[in-house]
């Protein structure tokens, strides 16, 4: 497996992946394919490649002046879960936030994910409840 920044011609592809992740809780105007060449632009856009097939996400945006990221979205195809894949991403998602002298990565996780986040030394923060109005 392959973990790297993902290129500008896997934007449609790393979309169709989210859109179909249901713990993203997203509808496809959430995240058109502008918002994902932003982040490749001037955030972190991270993809595993596992026989030549995206398999997993990660992305996020970070502020230098105030040290700060935010790990926006992690999404691995399901049939590839269970396998690090979203462990693997997530540590180079720090590396690079080290790199950049970054002091704090924030995140929102689903229920289903605060486990794997705690594995990987992430402390629990205030519980929020989401809404959503559709216009």
């Amino acid at each position: 497996m392959e973990i790297r920044k993902a290129k500008n011609s896997e934007i449609k592809q790393i979309k169709e992946l989210v859109d179909k992740f249901e713990e993203m809780d997203v509808i496809k105007e959430t995240f058109p394919e502008t918002y994902y060449r932003r982040i490749l632009q001037k955030g972190i856009l991270l993809v595993a490649i596992e026989n030549m097939e995206l398999v997993g996400v990660c992305f996020g945006t970070y502020n230098t002046k105030e040290k700060w990221a935010d790990l926006l979205g992690l999404v691995v195809r399901e049939k590839f879960r269970k396998k690090g894949i979203g462990s693997s991403l997530v540590k180079e998602f720090e590396k690079i936030v080290k790199n950049k002298k970054l002091k704090t990565i924030d995140l929102y996780a689903d229920k289903t994910q605060l486990q794997s986040f705690k594995k990987l030394s992430y402390k629990q923060g205030r519980t929020y409840t989401a809404f959503r109005k559709k216009l």
